[in-house]
This record gives C-alpha cells, sequence and structure tokens, in this order.
C-alpha cells in the first residue's frame, strides 16, 4: 500500500482565525476561553465556552451563500482554504483523484435549533429552505468539495470527539488503497448554542466554573469538574508519498498508524480498555516506534482523564516509559467532532517547530494522573513521532501517528 503524507494544514479555533496565530498562542500558553458572547446565558447553569468571537464567514463565502451554510461549514471552509493554499499544489493537479473526508459531531446544531423554533412558533411553512443543507454534517465536506473542485471520494465521518481523528484514518485509506491520489481532510464543529451549552451541561459533563473562565478546562488536574466546549476547524493535505516527492512538496510529515476501537460499554462513560486498544492498533501499524510526545484527548473530566493515563502506562509498558503528554483543551475547549483535525495539526506543527505544547492549568497534582502532562509551559524538544488521541461518546475511539520525514 502507498505511503501517506501531510502537505498542508489549516485550521482556526478560539485563540486564532489561522494556523500560525493560533499555535502561537497555544505555545504561548494562552487561554481563549471565555464568557458566551452569542446568546443570553442568563439562565443557563454554563456561561462559558471557547468561542470564536472575531470570524466573518464573509471571508469565505458571499452574503447570499453565507445564509445556506451553518456556521461549522463557515469554520470548515476556512480552514480548508488555508490548508489547500499551505500545499502549494500545482495547476495540472487531478480533481477526480482529489477528495474530501470531513468530520463533525453535531453538524448544524444552531439551525436545528432556529428552525425548531421557527416551526413550533409560526409554522412549517416559515422553515427556511436551506434549513436541511446547510444542517447536515456531510455538507461540510460538500461545500468544500464544491468550493475547492475535488471531485474525488466525497466522506463524512460523524463519530462524536473522534469524527476528526477518523477522517484522517478514512483519507488514508482512501490513498492507500489507490481510490485517490490526494484527500482533504477537514474537522468542523460549532455547538455554541443555547440547546448545545444546555444539552450537555444537562449531562453534567461541562465545568461550571463560570467565574473563572481561563481556568476552567483543567486536564489531569486533580480538581478537574468537566469539560469546556469550543468551537473551530482543522484540515489537512494527505497526498501519497510518491506525489508529494514528485512535486516537490513541503511534507510536514507522514502518518505511519492509526487505530480504531469500540468500548461496547456505555454511551457515555468511557473505558480503559477502548482507547487501549485504539492505541495499540496504531502503534502496532506504526511499527512501534519511539514515540517523542503524545496529544491527548484530555477532556478535563475525571474518568477521561484517569482511564488515559491508565491506557497510556499500559501501552508504553509503565510510567517511566511514557512519553511527554499535552491536552490544549485547556486553551481552546473541547471542539468535539473537530478536535481531532486541529489537534493533529497541532502535532505536526509541533513537530515542525520542535517544541512541546503545553498542559494549561495544571495545579494540583492528581496520583491517578501522574505523567508528564508538560505543565504551564511549552518545552523545546526533538519530536520525530507523535500521537493523537481522540475518544467519543458511543464508546468510539481513534488514533493517529505520524512521523517527521
Amino acid at each position: 500500500m502507498r505511503r501517506v503524507v501531510v502537505t498542508g494544514l489549516g485550521m482556526i479555533n478560539a485563540l486564532g482565525l489561522d494556523k500560525e496565530s493560533s499555535f502561537a498562542a497555544i505555545i504561548d500558553g494562552k487561554c481563549g476561553i471565555k464568557h458566551i458572547a452569542s446568546f443570553d446565558t442568563a439562565n443557563h447553569a454554563v456561561n462559558i465556552a471557547g468561542e470564536i468571537t472575531d470570524f466573518d464567514p464573509l471571508t469565505v463565502l458571499d452574503a447570499k451563500e453565507a445564509k445556506k451554510a451553518d456556521r461549522f461549514i463557515q469554520l470548515g471552509l476556512k480552514a480548508a482554504a488555508e490548508a489547500i493554499a499551505d500545499a502549494n499544489l500545482p495547476d495540472d493537479v487531478d480533481m477526480e483523484r482529489f477528495g474530501v473526508a470531513s468530520a463533525s459531531g453535531i453538524g448544524g446544531l444552531p439551525n436545528i435549533e432556529k428552525n425548531s423554533v421557527v416551526c413550533e412558533e409560526k409554522g412549517p411553512r416559515r422553515i427556511s429552505p436551506f434549513f436541511i443543507p446547510s444542517s447536515l454534517v456531510n455538507m461540510l465536506g460538500g461545500f468544500i468539495s464544491i468550493y475547492q473542485g475535488l471531485k474525488g471520494p466525497n466522506l463524512a465521518s460523524v463519530t462524536a470527539c473522534a469524527a476528526g481523528t477518523h477522517a484522517i484514518g478514512e483519507a488514508a485509506k482512501s490513498i492507500m488503497v489507490g481510490t485517490a491520489d490526494k484527500m482533504l481532510v477537514v474537522g468542523a464543529e460549532s455547538a455554541i448554542c443555547p440547546v448545545g451549552i444546555g444539552g450537555f451541561a444537562a449531562m453534567k459533563a461541562l465545568s461550571d466554573r463560570n467565574d473563572d473562565p481561563q481556568t476552567a478546562s483543567r486536564p489531569f488536574d486533580a480538581d478537574r469538574d468537566g469539560f469546556v466546549m469550543g468551537e473551530g476547524a482543522g484540515a489537512l493535505v494527505l497526498e501519497s508519498y510518491e506525489d508529494a516527492v514528485a512535486r516537490g512538496a513541503r511534507i510536514y510529515g507522514e502518518l505511519i498508524g492509526f487505530g480504531e476501537s469500540g468500548d461496547a460499554n456505555h454511551i457515555t462513560t468511557p473505558t480503559m480498555d477502548g482507547p487501549l486498544r485504539a492505541m495499540k492498533g496504531a502503534y502496532k501499524m506504526a511499527g512501534e516506534p519511539k514515540v517523542d510526545y503524545v496529544n491527548a484527548h484530555g477532556t478535563s473530566t475525571p474518568i477521561n482523564d484517569k482511564n488515559e493515563t491508565a491506557a497510556l502506562k499500559e501501552l508504553f509498558g509503565g510510567k517511566e516509559n511514557c512519553p511527554p503528554v499535552s491536552s490544549i483543551k485547556g486553551q481552546v475547549g473541547h471542539c468535539l467532532g473537530a478536535a481531532g483535525a486541529i489537534e493533529a495539526v497541532v502535532c505536526l506543527m509541533a513537530m515542525r517547530d520542535g517544541v512541546l505544547p503545553p498542559t494549561i492549568n495544571h495545579i494540583t497534582p492528581d496520583e491517578n494522573c501522574d505523567l508528564d502532562y508538560i505543565p504551564n509551559k511549552a518545552r523545546k524538544a526533538e519530536i520525530t513521532v507523535a500521537m493523537s488521541n481522540s475518544f467519543g461518546f458511543g464508546g468510539t475511539n481513534g488514533v493517529v501517528i505520524f512521523r517527521k520525514i
């Protein structure tokens, strides 16, 4: 099977509207979590999120088209355009061999909420004709394929918080087996709306540290009390190694392993076994290399962080053998289905720059979370191999491993 490399990156999140500014803010230990500004949170138990407040959709769509696309699609188009430009593709690319693998955990939730209210209050005849096409998860890939002219495989992963990582695996499979030469992976999410925040809060999944948003998300810290929702998008251009070398492309890294598994246990409570099996699958496929950095799922929830720590110890043969680990969710929040794509971009940029992103708000040690989490401050280091973990509701798990070449 053909080797797969990454030649273009794009990213938007609460810390920046592009990959360079947001990555610089991550490395500086900054936090984009704040009080929600997009709707009235007076009656909500939780009023904080990693919200993007300075994005103008008219930078990627004209006003007429913007009305047809939910915010998650708009954010995805922004990251996709950056990744395509970053890949510096030649004019003669065979677009019939260039596809898209999109990902989102929920899709157009704000539009679903809005049109449900319209239906209830004004009747079904007042529902927007753009409601359905603006809300479907696969319309992220649909819009992107139209705007970028991508005529190859058009795939969509809808696997909760593992979706972005699964999309990377699906795109890689298309290249490996020869159904495409290039694939654009885009994970995007924007569920910061009344029903989104209210729904996760009703599950007791969110931190309610409303009085101190900047320290609310604290992965692996003993005082963590839930995740903070974020929004954003990450994009990666994947192509065959042969094509990339032939055109003299800059290569960020090679995808050398990916693993997938199911917990078969509980709809929301994760296990240690399921994530471990996904890690083992990716690690075995990669040839069991020395891993220099793990970008953890690290949600700041009591069970996930403990289980993920235990799984990493099991994978690497004990605490003393574990590489440095960090989670950026303390800075940008948990971007749900976009998280895996965003965090893969961060892994590859960390590899490029030789720097380990920090885990901010790591203040109080937890006896069940006792690895090197790169606490509070980034660290210079040579990164040759990096792993990124993503686990989602329904017990769905995805892991990817990249190598510098």
